[in-house]
């Protein structure tokens, strides 16, 4: 089994619910790898003998099982989101790891990058992206591949599909994508392109927090306004009682696997 069919397992799973089985089978000489959400296996591939075995394992267990003479790992996790980062710079390098500190799984296309899951080559892409796939193509100044991954992206119906690129070069590719056959409302309704969210990023760093700004904006349903806009503290000032010394804050990050 691959790191690549992992992380497409995990990604899959990602868009399916909040928990799931990562389970790894070895049967005779075949080793393949499915999750298990909500009791049914995401890829069909795990017998159900094997699916009522890992039932009961909650996030964070493990499990060393032999089921009808196959050898099976499995582990219970807290899935993350996915994000699949293509580019050869030193932008697709930092929005990998800006992305990969936000806690998600990260697939590298074309660079090393501090924190990702997996590391790989464009043929990669045609196993890894999928419906509902998050793809980053971050190349500055372009990149001959990059009407190409962003068809294949489209074509898969991934459900965001960002491309760093100027307004004139992003109208290109636009206008590429739809000589070549796709519907411009198909291309508008995926395609974000210039990426990323306006905070007057200049500096690779920047690019890349605006980038994966836009990400989460996407996954968690963010307006992308000020936070100050949204919860104005200046509208309870004179609402609020007590002292910051019994004061709790009642938020804590989500805990991820």
């Amino acid at each position: 089994m691959s790191v690549c069919d992992m992380f497409k397992v995990l990604d899959l799973a990602a868009r399916r619910g909040e928990a799931a089985v990562v389970v790894r089978v070895l049967d005779g000489g075949r080793a393949y790898v499915d999750a298990v959400v909500g009791g049914r296996p995401l890829l069909g591939l795990v017998p159900d003998a094997v699916v009522r075995a890992v039932a009961g394992l909650r996030p964070g267990e493990r499990a060393q099982l032999e089921v009808g003479g196959m050898s099976i790992s499995a582990e219970a996790v807290l899935v993350r989101p996915t994000v699949i980062v293509v580019g050869f710079g030193e932008v697709a390098r930092r929005v990998s790891e800006v992305a990969a500190a936000a806690g998600y799984y990260v697939a590298a296309i074309g660079h090393e990058a501090e924190g990702a899951f997996y590391r790989g080559d464009l043929p990669d892409l045609e196993r890894l992206v999928s419906e509902g796939s998050i793809v980053v193509v971050a190349n500055e100044g372009g990149h001959p591949s990059d009407v190409d991954v962003v068809e294949l992206a489209v074509r898969r119906g991934a459900g965001y599909v960002a491309l760093l690129a100027s307004q004139r070069r992003a109208a290109l590719v636009v206008r590429e994508l739809e000589r070549r056959g796709l519907p411009r409302e198909a291309v508008a309704s995926r395609l974000r392109s210039p990426a990323g969210l306006d905070i007057g990023a200049r500096t690779a760093g920047e690019i890349a927090v605006s980038v994966v700004a836009e990400v989460v904006m996407y996954l968690r349903g963010g307006s992308g306004r000020p936070m100050r806009e949204i919860k104005d503290p200046y509208k309870v000032v004179e609402e609020v009682e007590g002292d910051l010394s019994s004061y709790r804050c009642e938020w804590r990050p989500q805990p991820s696997a």
